[in-house]
C-alpha cells in the first residue's frame, strides 16, 4: 500500500513559530551584547597602546609625559600632529585606528577623529584647572606634562578616559572631541548638552573604559552631574562630580585631601 506523507497543520505551525520567536528573543539580545563586549575590548585594547606609547615618550623625554593640551603648535602636547606629542609612537591616524573607539560614527572635523581625552591635570604644574593652565601667567611650563614620578598613586590616577563628542549641530556625525579635560567632558556626565550624540549616554551603555597612569584598564560609569535644590522648584546643577570621582584625577592626592577636608569642593559628596 502506498505511504501517505502528511503535512503540518496549522496548531503545529504555530508552534514552531511561536519556539522560533522565542529563541529569537533568546538569541537577539545574546548577540547584541556579544557585539557590545567586542567593541569594548577593542576600544580597551586601543587604550592599551596608547599607554605603551605614553611610556615610550615618557622614557626619551626624562620621565615627563607629554602635556594634556597646549596652544595651537605646541607639540608636547599628546595628541599633536608634526612629529608632537605621540605622533612618533603610534604612526596611525584615521577613524578606524588606535585613536578611536569602534564606536566612532562618521567625523568632519578640522582635526583628525579621536575619541580619547587626557587628564587635563596631568601638567607641570600639575592639578591646575582649565582655562588657568592655557593663561597661566608665571609658567609656560604648565603646557608641559607631569612626571611620571611625581604622579601620586598612579593606579588610582586617570591618564586617559572616553570623552564627551561635539558635533556640528546640523548632523549627526563628530566635529570634535577636546584633547584634554576632566570628568565634566566624559561622555555620559552630562544629561544635556548642545552639540552632542546622545548625551547622558557613556560609549558603551552604561560604562566607559578608562586608562590609569600605571596602565591598568577599568570599565565603570562615569561621575555624574550633581542637582541641588536651591530654593523650592529652583534646581542648580553643579561641575563637581562626587569626591570619589574627582579623587582619581588629581595627582597630588594629599593636596586633594586637604582641601576636602578644609570644605574647598562644599557642593560635593564623598561615594
Amino acid at each position: 500500500m502506498p505511504s501517505r506523507s502528511r503535512g503540518l497543520t496549522i496548531m503545529e505551525l504555530l508552534v514552531i513559530v511561536a519556539a522560533l520567536a522565542i529563541l529569537a528573543g533568546i538569541l537577539l539580545p545574546m548577540l547584541g551584547r556579544t557585539r557590545e563586549l567586542s567593541y569594548r575590548a577593542q576600544c580597551a585594547s586601543n587604550m592599551k597602546q596608547l599607554s605603551v606609547a605614553f611610556s615610550l615618550y615618557a622614557d626619551d623625554w626624562s620621565g615627563y609625559l607629554p602635556g594634556p593640551g597646549g596652544l595651537r603648535g605646541d607639540l608636547t602636547y599628546w595628541s599633536q600632529l608634526g612629529h608632537g606629542g605621540l605622533e612618533n609612537y603610534i604612526r596611525q591616524r584615521g577613524l578606524r585606528t588606535v585613536w578611536c573607539c569602534p564606536l566612532t560614527p562618521e567625523w568632519h572635523g578640522q582635526f583628525p577623529p579621536r575619541s580619547y581625552s587626557m587628564n587635563s591635570y596631568l601638567r607641570t604644574p600639575p592639578d591646575v584647572p582649565y582655562p588657568t593652565c592655557v593663561t597661566w601667567p608665571t609658567c609656560l611650563g604648565c603646557q608641559q606634562g607631569t612626571r611620571v614620578d611625581k604622579i601620586q598613586k598612579p593606579e588610582q590616577t586617570i591618564l586617559l578616559f572616553e570623552g564627551m563628542p561635539l558635533t556640528d549641530g546640523q548632523r549627526e556625525c563628530l566635529d570634535y572631541l577636546y584633547r584634554c579635560a576632566n570628568w565634566t567632558k566624559v561622555r555620559g556626565y552630562f544629561d544635556k548638552v548642545a552639540s552632542t550624540l546622545e548625551p547622558g549616554k557613556p560609549w558603551h551603555g552604561r560604562i566607559n573604559n578608562y586608562l590609569y597612569c600605571d596602565g591598568h584598564i577599568v570599565a565603570r560609569r562615569p561621575g555624574r552631574a550633581v542637582m541641588y535644590e536651591m530654593s523650592p522648584g529652583q534646581f542648580v546643577e553643579t561641575n563637581l562630580a562626587t569626591g570619589k570621582e574627582m579623587y582619581q584625577w588629581w595627582v597630588d592626592k594629599g593636596k586633594f585631601m586637604r582641601d576636602w577636608q578644609n570644605g574647598v569642593y562644599r557642593n560635593s559628596r564623598w561615594e
